[in-house]
C-alpha cells in the first residue's frame, strides 16, 4: 500500500520525465536536421569550389595556348581539346534536395500565397451573403442580439438575387447615439457613424428601421425617404417618413415584447446616384426592397 501511495504521489515527476523525454527527442531531431543541412552545405561548397578551380585552370591553359598560337610555337590542331565532362546521374532524392536548396525561398513564398488565397476562397464560399439587407438605427441596445430573429421571416419574401442558391434578407443594428464619454465609447461611436455613412453612400441598403430622433440626428428626415403615403394611400399607418412598425407584429417576430415600437418606422430610401452606385442600380435594389416590405406588411399587419 505504501508503494502504491508513493507511486500516485510521484505522478508529477513521471509526467515531467515524459515531457523531458519528448523535448529531448525534439532537440535530437533538430540537431540531426541541422547536421544534415550542414553536411549538405559543406558538400555543395566543396563542389562549387572544385568547379571554380577547374574553370580557372582551364581559362589559364586556354590563354597560354592562345599566346603560343599567336607566336607560332604551336599549330592550331595541337591545341588540346576540352573533354566533355561526364554527366552525373542524380537520384530522385538528390534532385529534390537540389531543387529545394536553390529555390526554397520561392517555394515558401508560393506556399504562403497559395494558403492565403485558399483561405480567402474558402471563407468567401462559406460566408452567407444577404440578397437584401436592412439597418435598424434607433437607439435600442436590446436589438443588438435580436436582429437575426427577423431573418427567417423576411427571407421567405426574398428571391435569390446574388445567385448563391440561398434566399437571405438580413437586418443589422447600428447604434446612432452613445451616452458614455470615455475613449472606448467615443471610438465606437465614430466607427458606427463611419459605417452608417458608408452604408448610405453605397446604395446597397434600402430598408431602414428607425425613429424621427435617429433620423434627425443623421440629418435624413428630408428628401431621403420615400413618402409611404404614396405606396399605401389608404393606410393610416403610412406616413411621410415611413410605415409605423407598431402596426405590424415586428416585435413578436424578433422576440422582444418589451420593445417600444410606437415611434418606429420602416422606411425606404429614394433611389438616387450615390458615391458608390448609379441611380439605375439603386433603382433595382429599391424595387427588390419594396417588394419585400409590401409582402411583409400584407402578411403581418395587425387588424
Amino acid at each position: 500500500m505504501l508503494r502504491m501511495q508513493h507511486f500516485v504521489k510521484d505522478g508529477d515527476p513521471m509526467k515531467h520525465d515524459l515531457l523531458d523525454e519528448i523535448e529531448s527527442n525534439k532537440k535530437k531531431q533538430r540537431s540531426e536536421e541541422l547536421h544534415r543541412d550542414s553536411e549538405e552545405s559543406l558538400r555543395r561548397a566543396r563542389e562549387d569550389d572544385a568547379a571554380r578551380r577547374s574553370y580557372e585552370q582551364r581559362l589559364r591553359r586556354q590563354k597560354l595556348e592562345l599566346m603560343k598560337l599567336k607566336q607560332g610555337q604551336i599549330e592550331e590542331d595541337e591545341i588540346e581539346q576540352e573533354k566533355e565532362p561526364e554527366k552525373r546521374e542524380y537520384t530522385f532524392r538528390e534532385k529534390v534536395s537540389n531543387f529545394f536548396y536553390h529555390y526554397k525561398f520561392h517555394v515558401i513564398a508560393i506556399s504562403v500565397v497559395v494558403l492565403f488565397v485558399g483561405f480567402l476562397t474558402v471563407d468567401y464560399l462559406r460566408t452567407v451573403r444577404p440578397d437584401i439587407q436592412a439597418m435598424f438605427i434607433a437607439d435600442d441596445y436590446g436589438m443588438t442580439y435580436r436582429c437575426e430573429n427577423i431573418t427567417e421571416c423576411w427571407s421567405s419574401y426574398t428571391p435569390d438575387l446574388n445567385h448563391d442558391r440561398k434566399n437571405v434578407a438580413r437586418l443589422y443594428y447600428i447604434p446612432t447615439n452613445y451616452t458614455d464619454t470615455d475613449a472606448a465609447s467615443m471610438y465606437m461611436a465614430q466607427a458606427d457613424r463611419t459605417k452608417l455613412i458608408g452604408e448610405f453612400q453605397s446604395g446597397e441598403t434600402i430598408i431602414i428601421i428607425g425613429n424621427k430622433q435617429a433620423y434627425d440626428m443623421l440629418g435624413v428626415t428630408e428628401g431621403v425617404f420615400v413618402d409611404m403615403r404614396e405606396i399605401f394611400p389608404d393606410d393610416p399607418n403610412a406616413e411621410e417618413l415611413g410605415y409605423r412598425l407598431a402596426a405590424t407584429d415586428f416585435k413578436e417576430l424578433v422576440d422582444y415584447p418589451e420593445m417600444d415600437d410606437s415611434q418606429l418606422y420602416i422606411s425606404l430610401r429614394k433611389p438616387v446616384k450615390t458615391f458608390g452606385m448609379s441611380e439605375e442600380a439603386m433603382e433595382k435594389n429599391y424595387n427588390d426592397a419594396l417588394a419585400l416590405v409590401k409582402a411583409y406588411i400584407a402578411d403581418h399587419r395587425k387588424a
